[in-house]
């Protein structure tokens, strides 16, 4: 592109900004869009770190094809690894005994999280997904982290609706990176419900992303213990 047509879009960007936030804000935004892209290029740099030293695929967002053409799919969001770092603050808030919960990742995709949900230790990291393509390359996923790691295999794969898993027993960590729609959302949190109502245990719900925290809280049984624009912690009441 020209240099004169990019000039004059850019001055044209700059005057509407102006006009709309003034000389004070516009300097705000533009140092909060600056920040945004250097954090994004850096936990981007951070994804491909993680890839390289374990030999896996987890990086990057991705669209399978059969999300736009199978039904099945209408109500599921694009595949996105939830940032190292984030993760690993989020879990650390939780201050429980790992070794005595299971953590399930709801939409597991590649299976990032649940790589990343080893260093807690926990009893068991199971992973809910209904792309058996996915499923396939988080099984890769794990044959080579663990070749890396000696850690314990712990990991367990459903390839099923996650509207339809059967919570199993136990207390646990149930955690969501908005990996569908609030149809779906609705349901596994109703099935949940229904599992602590017949046996009442300790359980935690994470929640990555606020598209649909207002559903969440309003669901009547989750009690929020930790809120922010990025994230969501709930305690289940149960019984």
């Amino acid at each position: 592109m020209p240099f004169t047509e990019v000039w004059a879009r850019w001055k044209d960007k700059a005057v509407r900004s102006f006009r709309k936030r003034g000389v004070a804000g516009t300097i705000k935004f533009v140092v909060a869009r600056v920040k945004d892209d250097l954090s994004i290029r850096w936990q981007h740099y951070r994804d491909k770190s993680f890839d390289r030293r374990f030999a896996v695929d987890t990086a990057g967002t991705l669209v399978l094809p059969e999300l736009q053409s199978d039904l099945r799919f209408k109500y599921s969001n694009a595949y996105g690894p939830t940032p190292h770092s984030a993760f690993l603050r989020i879990m650390r808030q939780l201050k429980v005994d790992y070794g005595k919960f299971l953590f399930i990742d709801f939409g597991c995709g590649k299976g990032k999280v649940l790589l990343l949900a080893t260093k807690f230790h926990f009893k068991q990291i199971i992973g809910v997904e209904l792309s058996s393509e996915l499923i396939r390359v988080a099984k890769d996923n794990f044959r080579s982290y663990l070749s890396k790691t000696r850690e314990r295999d712990v990991f367990q794969l459903a390839c099923v609706d996650a509207s339809e898993y059967p919570i199993p027993p136990g207390p646990a960590v149930y955690y969501f990176a908005n990996p569908f729609h609030a149809e779906v959302m609705r349901k596994v949190l109703e099935n949940i419900r229904r599992s602590l109502t017949a046996a009442p245990r300790e359980c935690y719900l994470v929640y990555f992303d606020s598209v649909l925290q207002n559903l969440l809280d309003e669901s009547g049984f989750l009690t929020p213990i930790k809120q922010t624009s990025l994230y969501s912690i709930y305690k289940i009441a149960s019984g």
